[in-house]
């Protein structure tokens, strides 16, 4: 019997793809899967997916107000629109997350159940004091970096350029022996970093404030001896 004719294709999904020999241990053998098979690959290294010819690249933005709310409802209340008496606070949560799905449903999953005077104590903590839970996450992507000349420059950007001229960054870290450009596109192919319509460095809230906790972290004690003051 021919198996290839008579079985239908298989749907496989290989989530957080980090590395060449992950790829390698599935496409490699691809020939062998049925005929209308699907692969789907989610990866915060696009360049992996070069080594290959894939169909479709689809790269996944920030969610929309409309996207956020209704994610952040379900899992602060059940249901895709936040209840009565809810509605400020839920869209400080979600000006707050700026589309990070992941601090969505972490926030909203936090909040499931308090009371409203609970739900406005706790917003005014993060006003002042970011959630580091979240942050300890996307500490995933920074930690991902192939060498310690990525990881740095990714520390400079997040304490000192976010938001400046790439030209005029890559001017000033080349002068202090950083391979700027190689290292922005790294940290854009993380997804840590973006360029913006101004060729402005634009990095998500979230990601900086990690950036800030791990120079923190080195001496939590002794601010003056931070290796980025």
């Amino acid at each position: 019997m021919d198996l290839q004719n008579q079985a239908d294709g298989v749907l496989i999904v290989l989530d957080d793809v980090d590395t060449i020999d992950q790829l390698d241990a599935i496409l490699g053998t691809r020939d062998l899967l049925f005929q209308g098979s699907k692969i789907i690959i989610t990866t915060r290294h696009e360049p992996l997916l070069r080594a290959y010819e894939v169909c479709h690249i689809h790269k996944v933005g920030n969610l929309d107000y409309n996207e956020s709310l209704e994610l952040f409802s379900w899992h602060a209340f059940g249901q895709n629109r936040p209840i009565d008496g809810f509605i400020e606070v839920s869209e400080w949560v979600i000006q707050y997350c700026g589309g990070l799905p992941l601090a969505i449903k972490f926030f909203g999953s936090s909040l499931l159940g308090k009371s409203l005077n609970v739900w406005k104590i706790q917003l005014e903590k993060l006003k002042a004091i970011p959630d580091y839970q979240v942050i300890e996450k996307l500490k995933i992507s920074n930690d991902s970096l192939q060498d310690d000349h990525d990881k740095n420059l990714f520390l400079y950007v997040t304490c000192f350029f976010v938001g400046t001229d790439e030209d005029w960054v890559v001017t000033i870290l080349d002068g202090c022996d950083f391979y700027t450009m190689i290292g922005i596109q790294n940290l854009i192919d993380r997804c840590l970093l973006m360029i913006d319509k101004h060729k402005n460095l634009v990095m998500h809230q979230f990601v900086q404030e990690m950036g800030k906790e791990i120079v923190h972290q080195e001496l939590p004690k002794e601010l003056g001896e931070h290796s980025r003051l």
